[in-house]
C-alpha cells in the first residue's frame, strides 16, 4: 500500500466522517437555538474531545493499517481484534445507507420526483449508481479519493460561509439582530423531553473520530499527521456546525416545525435570497456524496486487515496497482448495495448506531488503557498528560455518555430499535470467531513495528 494522504487530505477525511456539513443538525435546533448551541458547544468536549485524544495517542504510537483493528489485537488479543473488527465493519451496514439516501432528497430541491414518495425505483438506481461510482473512484486511488476530499470540503462549506458573512452584514448595517439563543426551549417543550430528544442526535453528530485511524499505513507522515489531523479536524467541526446556527437565528424566528431536512436551504433563501438556498442544497447532494466516499475508504480498510491476519478470505487483501485493496472495496460495494435494495427505511436501523458505536469505543478505550499499563516505554509521539487519572476520566466520560444516549433514544424509539438489534448484531462477534479462527490459515501478519 502506498503513502499518499497529506495533513490537509487527513482533516478533510476525518471532516466527512464525522461532520459534512451542518445538514444534519435539523433536529436537534427543532428542541430550540439555545440548547442547540449550547450541545454543540458541550458535545465535543465532553464526547468527541476524549475519543480524538485516544485515538491521537493510540494512532501515533500504533500507526498501522486497520487502525483500531490492530490496536485491538496488539492490546487485547485476537478475540478482541476480531470482534472490534467484525462490529465496525457491521456498523457501515446501519449507517452508511443514510447518505446516498440524503443525496436523493436534496435532489429532491431540484426534482421533486426524486423524493420519498416519487419514482421508487428512479431512487434506488440512483443510490446503487453513488455506491458504484465512489467504489471505481476509490479504486483509482488513496491520493485521488484525498484530493476529492479536499474539494468536496471547500464546496461544502462555502455556502455556509457566504450565509454567515451576509448575515453579519446585515446585523451590522441592516436591521437589528435577535438573540441567537432565543429561546433556550421550543415552546411547549421540558427541558428533560428535549435531551432525551437531542443527545443521541448530537452525539451522532459528532461520532467517527476514530475511522481515519484505519488508513494509518497510507498516510505520509502518521505519527505526525494524525494527532494534528485530530485537532485541525475538531475546530473545523465546531465551526462548522456552530457558526451557521447563530447566522441563521440572529435573522430567523425559531420554528420548531420548519426544522426538517431541507431547512438550511430555507433558512438560507430568507437570509440572502433563493440563490443561495439553491446554493445550499446543491452543496447538501455534494455532503451526501462526500459522507459516502469516506467511509467507504475508510471502512474498506477493515475487512483488508482481517484478511491480512487470515480471519476473512484472503482474496481480500489483493490490492490492485493503485495500491488500494480493490477487492474488500468490491466486497463491500456489494453489501452496501444490498443494504440499499432491500431496506426503505435507511432511518429505522440507524437506530442502533449510537449503541453500536458505543461498543467500538468501548474496545479502543480498553486498548488505551491495556497499552499503557503493559508498554509504558513504547513511543508515543503525542501523549495525553495527567497520568491514570486523567486517562482513566477520558475513557469513563464518553462511555457515560453513550449509555445515556441509547437510554435516551431507546425511552423514544423503543428497546429494540435502539438496543436490541445493536446487541443481536454484535453477538454475532464472538459467536463467528471460534469459525474464523478454525478456518484461519497461511495468514499475513500485519507489521505492528512500524
Amino acid at each position: 500500500m502506498k503513502r499518499t494522504l497529506s495533513l490537509t487530505a487527513i482533516v478533510s477525511i476525518i471532516f466527512f466522517n464525522v461532520c459534512g456539513g451542518p445538514y444534519a443538525l435539523e433536529g436537534v435546533i427543532a428542541a430550540g437555538p439555545g440548547l442547540a448551541l449550547t450541545l454543540i458547544v458541550l458535545t465535543p468536549l465532553l464526547w468527541s474531545a476524549p475519543i480524538a485524544l485516544v485515538c491521537a495517542e493510540l494512532g501515533s504510537a500504533l500507526p498501522n493499517e486497520g487502525g483500531y483493528y490492530a490496536w485491538s489485537k496488539r492490546t487485547l488479543g485476537p478475540l478482541g481484534a476480531f470482534c472490534h473488527g467484525w462490529w465496525a465493519w457491521l456498523f457501515t451496514i446501519v449507517d452508511i445507507g443514510i447518505y446516498p439516501s440524503m443525496f436523493c432528497d436534496y435532489l429532491a430541491y431540484f426534482l421533486p420526483e426524486i423524493g420519498t414518495e416519487g419514482n421508487f425505483r428512479l431512487r434506488k438506481t440512483i443510490m446503487l449508481a453513488i455506491v458504484w461510482g465512489f467504489v471505481g473512484i476509490n479504486l483509482r486511488g488513496t491520493r485521488l479519493v484525498g484530493n476529492f476530499a479536499r474539494v468536496f470540503t471547500i464546496l461544502v462549506i462555502s455556502p455556509f460561509v457566504l450565509l454567515i458573512l451576509i448575515s453579519v452584514y446585515r446585523a451590522v448595517f441592516g436591521e437589528a439582530a435577535r438573540n441567537p439563543a432565543a429561546p433556550f426551549l421550543a415552546q411547549g417543550l421540558s427541558l428533560p423531553a428535549a435531551l432525551g430528544a437531542t443527545i443521541p442526535l448530537v452525539m451522532w453528530n459528532f461520532q467517527g473520530w476514530d475511522s481515519i485511524s484505519t488508513l494509518a499505513g497510507e498516510m505520509e507522515h502518521p505519527r505526525r499527521d494524525y494527532p494534528r489531523g485530530l485537532l485541525c479536524a475538531t475546530v473545523l467541526v465546531i465551526a462548522v456546525y456552530g457558526l451557521p446556527t447563530l447566522a441563521v437565528f440572529l435573522h430567523v424566528p425559531h420554528i420548531p416545525e420548519e426544522w426538517i431536512i431541507g431547512a438550511w436551504s430555507e433558512m438560507s433563501a430568507r437570509i440572502a435570497g433563493p440563490w443561495l438556498g439553491m446554493f445550499v442544497s446543491a452543496m447538501g447532494m455534494v455532503s451526501a456524496l462526500g459522507l459516502f466516499a469516506m467511509l467507504l475508504l475508510t471502512y474498506s480498510r477493515v475487512p483488508f486487515a482481517m484478511a491480512c491476519d487470515g480471519y476473512f478470505p484472503r482474496g481480500l487483501m489483493r490490492c490492485n496497482t493503485a495500491g488500494v485493496p480493490a477487492t474488500a472495496l468490491i466486497v463491500s460495494g456489494i453489501a452496501y448495495s444490498m443494504v440499499i435494495l432491500v431496506l426503505h427505511e435507511f432511518e429505522t436501523l440507524a437506530e442502533a448506531s449510537v449503541t453500536f458505536y458505543a461498543g467500538t469505543i468501548s474496545l479502543e478505550m480498553l486498548s488505551f488503557l491495556v497499552l499503557r499499563m503493559r508498554e509504558p516505554q513504547l513511543p508515543r509521539p503525542f501523549r495525553i498528560p495527567g497520568g491514570w487519572i486523567v486517562a482513566g476520566g477520558l475513557c469513563l466520560l464518553p462511555l457515560s455518555l453513550a449509555a445515556i444516549g441509547a437510554t435516551c433514544r431507546a425511552m423514544e424509539q423503543g428497546v429494540w430499535n435502539v438496543i436490541g438489534i445493536a446487541i443481536v448484531m454484535m453477538a454475532t462477534g464472538p459467536l463467528m470467531y471460534p469459525i474464523a479462527a478454525w478456518c484461519k490459515r497461511d495468514a499475513v501478519i500485519i507489521d505492528e513495528t512500524t
